[in-house]
């Protein structure tokens, strides 16, 4: 649930919900529909968006092979649960979901491994083309801000001693 509608039921405690709360609530739950509707054409094409931000990011980042085993593998992975959280956020209509329960952790993973974040940026932007050319128009809307996040959390880690990517 939206952190702002746990915070209407909160403060509305021991007192019935004010003409405005009840309106928001309303408002939330009437787009749920939709957020599920954005949600299932994502989790019908993951497999081909993931797949194109990779093929993308090879052509981008060729030397990344050879600095990480496995490394189209375990991006591929990264890239799928990054789009996940951030369906779930979205559902959630909470743009920090994807931040306090991934993000964080993913970039100081990455930051470990040597990615720049230019290297996290190109990604997570690729991510976001993606799921646009390849989900309807209004779950792309939806959807937008949730992969906004990421860029702007992912690609704004600091920079790794040793660049390797």
């Amino acid at each position: 649930m939206s952190p702002e509608l746990m915070e209407i039921i909160r403060n509305s405690e021991s007192r019935y919900l004010r003409a405005q709360e009840k309106e928001r609530i309303l408002e939330y739950t009437g787009s749920l529909p939709s957020r599920f509707k954005a949600a299932t054409a994502v989790e019908q094409k993951e497999e081909v968006i993931v797949a194109a931000v990779v093929e993308q990011m090879k052509r981008r980042y060729s030397s990344f092979e050879r600095f990480h085993p496995r490394a189209w593998e375990k991006a591929s992975r990264d890239i799928q649960l990054c789009l996940r959280y951030t369906v779930q956020a979205m559902i959630c209509d909470d743009l920090d979901f994807q931040a306090d329960r991934l993000l964080y952790w993913l970039g100081t993973i990455f930051h470990s491994f040597g990615f720049s974040p230019q290297f996290n940026r190109d990604t997570y932007t690729a991510l976001k083309e993606s799921v646009k050319n390849h989900v309807p128009a209004e779950a792309f809307t939806l959807l937008e801000p949730f992969l906004e996040k990421n860029i702007e959390v992912l690609g704004s880690m600091p920079e790794p001693a040793q660049v390797l990517v």
